[in-house]
């Protein structure tokens, strides 16, 4: 009963809403299957809303992955267990802020005229007078996608940790009698173990990214011009500023299969990384 409750009504009920033709103020007029769908592929703010969500989440993904690579090799190569853990809780700090303090954070730090940001780059004379960051397409994507990668590398590292000391001392000692180099025991020794944890954060980073609302509306709101709205925020303009819950549920629909389809591809090969260490 719980699993009806949870899962199955919420879903069955999106995809109701998605094929009723919604009037004002949210009122539903009619059962009409296809019209939501039809209108939102033919809408241009929806495409761009799209290759803005693809550019946000590859992007967080990117940069939450390669930090949290470093920090957790970085990590493991600490000897003493006690200083190792102190420096794992510092890191899961950030982890533990709500999203939306996290955006509007970085909103102040960014700030045109009484940014940090700004302050530090003038005193080391990188810059000459303000600059506005959230104002300025390419660097309030750039800002949005860092601030997101801030949120999510403590939990990147912890699996990547996890990851690299699951793997047998024995085998870095094999490699090491071999004469193997430093480079070639992080390619042919560490890599081959760590894929299944780096594809399990990766995944899970991914997913978060993708339908990301939090940080990019209290960051940006979707400005300027459109340049950060993703599909989290277009869902919300229509659906709570323009009660338009059809539409808004058929993008929805659009958000969650686009996630399920690249879920489903990412674990199949999680499985097979799986099967060849096992092998």
């Amino acid at each position: 009963m719980s699993l009806v409750v949870i899962f199955i009504y919420p879903v069955a009920f999106l995809v109701w809403s998605s094929m009723q033709r919604t009037l004002a103020f949210g009122a539903t007029a009619e059962f009409a299957p296809t019209a939501n769908y039809e209108a939102m592929l033919s809408d241009p703010t929806f495409w761009n809303a799209a290759e803005k969500t693809l550019t946000y989440s590859f992007g967080s993904f990117v940069v939450t992955m390669l930090s949290g690579l470093i920090i957790a090799l970085a990590l493991n190569n600490v000897v003493r267990k006690r200083l190792r853990d102190t420096y794992t809780t510092l890191i899961l700090l950030s982890w533990a802020v709500p999203l939306s303090i996290v955006g509007v954070t970085w909103r102040w730090m960014f700030n045109g005229q009484l940014g940090v940001v700004n302050k530090l780059l003038r005193d080391l004379g990188l810059l000459s007078g303000n600059f506005s960051w959230l104002a300025n397409p390419e660097t309030a994507m750039a800002v949005v996608i860092m601030a997101d990668a801030w949120s999510r590398i403590p939990f990147a590292t912890i699996i990547i940790l996890a990851g690299l000391q699951s793997i047998p001392q024995e085998t870095y000692d094999a490699a090491k009698v071999d004469g193997a180099t430093t480079f070639q025991t992080f390619r042919h020794v560490t890599l081959p173990y760590l894929r299944p944890s780096f594809f399990v954060a990766g995944l899970i980073t991914w997913m978060f990214a993708f339908r990301a609302f939090a940080i990019p509306f209290s960051t940006t709101g979707g400005g300027p011009a459109g340049a950060t709205e993703v599909l989290a925020i277009y869902i919300h303009r229509f659906g709570i500023e323009l009660f338009d819950y059809g539409f808004a549920s058929a993008v929805s629909m659009f958000l969650v299969g686009v996630t399920l389809i690249v879920a489903g591809i990412y674990v199949n090969v999680i499985l097979e990384q799986l099967s060849e260490i096992e092998a």
